[in-house]
């Protein structure tokens, strides 16, 4: 059976169609899944997203199209002919699993995805459909993500020195500043100037994140209790101090040499929460992207339906 999507522009197309989703270069139809700059590029004729997205990537790109179009989730739109819509994935603010009708099936692209419980962003909805295209990024049998609530709260904070974490500016640093204020009472949270347009843009769409401040370094040097959130290249840069253990927040089970611990936490899907959404969706066809997905093509939980994948 032919692919419900092919390679292009680096990301893909809908055969027969001038549809592209989540392309990373200029298009005439863009039709975009989430604001990470591996799914969302500037410079498009038209992009379609989420009104979450949307606010998202008016910050992040001067030029982000000619025609924005922020459509509200569940509301169904049309692209030379085909219906589209988009439903929560749960992966960051905005992130969307995207519907759509074509050559007789209902299609669904799930984009990255999480079915954790996360209050900095909605959460995901399955969606029914005949053909389900899934990300694969941590789909092996062992990877089962520990729960992100109860890994911030037996952080181990060290009296005489405060916290620097790494994490996405955008997403992973939201939820974070969130995780800290609801599970490390009275923890002091200051953020990287990377991350204060998101966490402006979260708080705007009504997801609030508790207090938090821009960073002041002499009162991280002098002053303790506090958590101080920035980008991974920038902890990369710190070396080891006296003042302050580093952290890094990451779904990846690889230890770092350039910070002290990892923090265990997700934004994409384990192993549990794939075979759960692709046994909710009721597709018959399967195909898998971004990432390895031999193991989920052959789980016994899955035997009966049809597996690809998509290069």
């Amino acid at each position: 059976m032919p692919a419900p999507l092919e390679r292009h522009a680096k990301g893909y197309r809908i055969p027969g169609t001038g549809i592209h989703l989540d392309p990373l270069e200029p298009v005439m139809h863009a039709v975009i899944s989430h604001a990470h700059g591996d799914h969302a590029a500037p410079g498009h004729e038209h992009a379609y997203c989420s009104e979450g997205t949307a606010a998202l990537i008016r910050k992040r790109f001067t030029y982000p199209a000619r025609h924005l179009h922020a459509i509200p989730y569940g509301e169904v739109f049309e692209l030379n002919g085909v219906p589209f819509s988009f439903h929560p994935a749960g992966h960051i603010l905005g992130s969307s699993q995207i519907r759509w009708e074509h050559a007789g099936k209902i299609h669904v692209y799930t984009g990255d995805f999480k079915r954790e419980a996360d209050p900095t962003c909605e959460a995901f909805e399955p969606v029914r459909c005949d053909v389900l295209i899934t990300e694969t990024t941590f789909a092996a049998r062992d990877k089962v993500h520990p729960d992100a609530a109860g890994i911030i709260a037996s952080i181990p904070l060290p009296e005489k020195a405060n916290l620097m974490i790494g994490a996405y500016s955008l997403g992973k640093a939201q939820r974070i500043t969130r995780l800290l204020n609801d599970h490390i009472p009275g923890i002091r949270v200051m953020i990287h100037p990377n991350m204060h347009d998101y966490h402006k843009v979260y708080e705007q769409m009504g997801f609030q994140l508790g207090p938090w401040e821009p960073f002041r370094r002499e009162l991280f040097r002098q002053e303790r209790g506090i958590a101080y959130l920035v980008p991974p290249p920038t902890l990369l840069n710190y070396r080891k101090g006296t003042h302050f253990i580093r952290a890094f927040a990451t779904g990846w089970d690889e230890k770092h040499e350039l910070y002290d611990f990892a923090l265990p936490v997700s934004d994409h899907a384990d192993w549990p929460s794939l075979i759960r959404t692709i046994l909710e969706s009721g597709a018959r066809e399967i195909y898998t992207i971004h990432g390895d997905g031999q193991e989920l093509h052959d789980a016994e939980e899955l035997s009966g339906l049809s597996f690809s994948f998509i290069d």
